[in-house]
């Protein structure tokens, strides 16, 4: 097994994949230890929050490759997109697949979640500078 050193290259891949995995594991201890209806809300919550890094990553570097003036109009119409999108699928999951909000809601906050742990790694390691 080797051990791999997190850094600025590899920091998204490390975050979407440590995201996936605390999705699988909050769904499986959801199913074990609440119900199906939470374990389907974090699984779909956590699949959610992946999805919308992924376009957003996407989004910025396509934006990046663009003029200044093309750029900003390209980057908040997608912006604009995605969030509308990402609210029409949350509220078809409440309101007509009938998952549990509060796995929903926890499964959306995954990505944080990691973000706070990388973080806190980062300034471990660091020292503090």
């Amino acid at each position: 097994m080797t051990v791999v050193k997190i850094n600025e290259n590899n920091v998204f891949t490390v975050l979407t994949r440590a995201s996936i995995a605390l999705t699988l594991a909050l769904a499986l201890g959801g199913f074990l230890l609440v119900s199906s209806k939470f374990a389907t809300g974090v699984l779909f919550g956590g699949l959610l929050a992946v999805a919308n890094f992924y376009w957003l990553r996407n989004i910025l570097q396509r934006a990046l490759r663009l003029t200044q003036e093309k750029a900003s109009r390209f980057a908040i119409i997608r912006y604009v997109v995605r969030l509308a999108l990402l609210g029409v699928t949350v509220f078809v999951l409440i309101t007509y697949v009938n998952i549990d909000i509060f796995g929903l809601i926890l499964g959306l906050s995954v990505l944080v979640i990691n973000i706070v742990v990388l973080s806190i790694y980062y300034s471990s390691t660091l020292k503090g500078g």
